[in-house]
């Protein structure tokens, strides 16, 4: 229960981490061309990227501590 709580909030976390970054620091202007008439569209498109990239280092960090955890206990015992 605690794992699947630490998942989701991990995986919240680094979507929302994501979505700030992509939006403050890629000049998306210079990509793609922003019309008020494709704006929403971009904006779905960006979220769909934050979404993929935070699930991804979300990812990689909880199995990274789910591998040191089972390196740990193979250690001791």
């Amino acid at each position: 229960m605690i794992a699947t709580i630490l998942a989701l909030i991990s995986h919240l976390f680094f979507i929302v981490m994501a979505h700030q970054l992509l939006v403050s620091v890629v000049d998306w202007s210079k990509w793609l061309k922003g019309t008020a008439e494709n704006k929403g569209k971009i904006q779905l498109f960006l979220l769909f990227v934050a979404i993929a990239l935070g699930y991804l280092v979300s990812t990689f960090f909880l199995d990274l501590l789910t591998l040191s955890r089972t390196l740990a206990v193979g250690l001791t015992s």
